[in-house]
C-alpha cells in the first residue's frame, strides 16, 4: 500500500488514501502551495514583510530571532535574512548535549562572517538527561521531543526577552514534509507525563513549553512566526554550494546528523524499533515538489544511513551518556512500542478547539502548517 504520488507507505499507520491513491500529506501539500505559490511575486512577499519588519524594529538592537543548528536549513536561513532580507537577526541556539563538532564549527562560522550575534541555551546536562532517558525507556518513537521542546522555548523566551516580535523557522514543506503525529509529536504536557512515570518527575530546570506560554508568547505579547523557505525556491544542492563558498559550511553526513542524538534516533532507533524511516517524509516533499523524481528517491532511501560499525560506536556513545546499559536498551528494544497517543497530553484538549486554532492560523498567530498537521 502506497500513495500514487509520493512515498507515504504502510510504515506510517495513520495513512489514508483516497479513491486515487493519494495519502493525507500530498493534500496537505496541495494546501500549503495554494498559501505559499512560487511565482513572480513570491519572493516579493517575502521581502515585503522583510520591509515591515525592518520599520517595526528600527529602535530595536535585533529584528528578529533565528534559531540555529549548524544544519543545512538554518544555516541558509541564517545567510538569507541577514545577507538578502537585510535584517538585523539574534542567532538563538540550545545546546542539549549532543552538538556534533561539525555542527558547533558551522554555527560559530557562519555567525563570525556574518556578523551576527549569537546566544546559546546550554540546557541543565542533569535534568536533559534524565528526561530523554524517560522517553527512551518508555518506548516512544519521539525521544527527541525534551530536544525540540527546548528549542522551541529558548526562542520564543528569547524573543519575549528582547522585545523582539518575528521568529524565524528554516521548515520548508517542499523539502522536510509533513511528520505523521504518531511518528513525532511536541507537547508540554507530554513530556510532563513521560518524565513522571519513567524519570523522577522533575522538571524545574528544563525550558518546557505549556498551553500558558502559547498565550504569553502568541498571544498576549503578539511574536510571529516566519517561515521565509516556503517563499523561495529552494534545493539542497544549490543551497549547499552557496553556504561552502560563503560562509565555509561543512556537511555532517546525513539527514539530521547535526545533533548526535537526533542521528541515532533517525538512522538506528527507529528504523530498528518501529520500522519508522524519517527520511521518508522529506523524500516525499521532494517528490511532490518535483525536487526529485519517485524512482530516485526510492533508490536513496535504500541506502543505509549509516555504516554498521558507526551505527554500533554511536549506540554505545549515547548508552553512556544517558546512563543506559546494554541490557537496558535489549529491553527497550522489545517492548511494546508506544507514541504520544499512551500519555495525556494537550492533544485531545486542542482537538476541541479547531475552530478557535482556525483563527489563529488566519491572523498569523501559529503556522499554517501546525495547523494542517494536527487537524487535517
Amino acid at each position: 500500500m502506497e500513495c500514487n504520488r509520493c512515498l507515504s507507505n504502510q510504515t506510517i499507520k495513520s495513512l489514508n488514501l483516497d479513491k486515487n491513491n493519494v495519502c493525507q500529506f500530498c493534500k496537505i501539500h496541495h494546501e500549503m502551495e495554494k498559501e505559499f505559490p512560487l511565482d513572480e511575486n513570491s519572493e516579493k512577499k517575502l521581502h515585503k514583510i522583510a520591509k515591515k519588519i525592518r520599520k517595526k524594529g528600527l529602535k530595536s538592537k535585533y529584528d528578529c530571532v533565528v534559531g540555529v543548528s549548524g544544519g543545512r536549513d538554518s544555516t541558509f536561513l541564517l545567510f538569507y535574512i541577514k545577507k538578502i532580507l537585510k535584517l538585523r537577526p539574534l542567532a538563538v541556539h540550545y545546546d542539549n548535549g549532543f552538538d556534533s563538532d561539525t555542527s558547533v564549527s558551522n554555527i560559530l562560522n557562519i555567525c563570525q562572517k556574518l556578523n551576527v550575534d549569537l546566544e546559546t541555551n546550554v540546557a541543565d546536562w542533569q535534568t536533559f538527561k534524565k528526561i530523554t532517558r524517560s522517553f527512551f525507556l518508555a518506548g516512544v518513537s519521539d525521544p527527541d521531543t525534551p530536544t525540540d521542546v527546548g528549542i522551541f522555548k529558548t526562542m520564543y523566551k528569547t524573543a519575549y526577552r528582547e522585545k523582539i516580535k518575528y521568529v524565524f523557522n528554516g521548515h520548508s514543506f517542499r523539502t522536510e514534509g509533513i511528520e505523521p503525529l504518531d511518528w513525532t509529536y511536541m507537547d508540554g504536557k507530554y513530556i510532563e507525563e513521560i518524565h513522571k512515570k519513567y524519570g523522577d518527575g522533575d522538571l524545574s530546570k528544563f525550558d518546557n513549553f505549556y498551553i500558558s506560554d502559547i498565550i504569553k508568547y502568541k498571544i498576549i505579547a503578539g511574536i510571529k512566526t516566519i517561515l521565509p523557505l516556503n517563499y523561495i525556491k529552494y534545493s539542497y544542492d544549490m543551497v549547499e554550494q552557496i553556504l561552502k563558498k560563503e560562509v565555509n559550511w561543512n556537511y555532517y553526513g546525513g539527514h539530521h546528523h547535526e545533533s548526535l542524538l537526533t542521528k541515532f534516533v533517525v538512522s538506528s532507533y527507529l528504523p530498528r524499533k518501529f520500522n519508522i524511516d524519517r527520511r521518508l517524509t522529506s523524500y516525499s516533499a521532494m517528490v511532490r515538489a518535483n525536487l526529485i523524481s519517485k524512482k530516485d528517491a526510492k533508490k536513496t532511501l535504500l541506502e543505509k544511513p549509516i555504516s554498521e560499525n558507526d551505527e554500533k560506536n554511536l549506540q554505545e556513545y549515547i548508552l553512556d551518556k544517558l546512563d543506559l546499559s546494554q541490557g537496558d536498551f535489549d529491553t527497550i528494544m522489545k517492548m511494546k512500542n508506544k507514541n504520544f497517543r499512551n500519555f495525556k497530553t494537550y492533544y485531545n484538549f486542542f482537538k476541541y478547539f479547531k475552530i478557535p486554532v482556525k483563527i489563529l492560523y488566519k491572523l498569523n498567530f501559529i503556522p499554517k502548517l501546525l495547523y494542517l498537521r494536527y487537524f487535517g
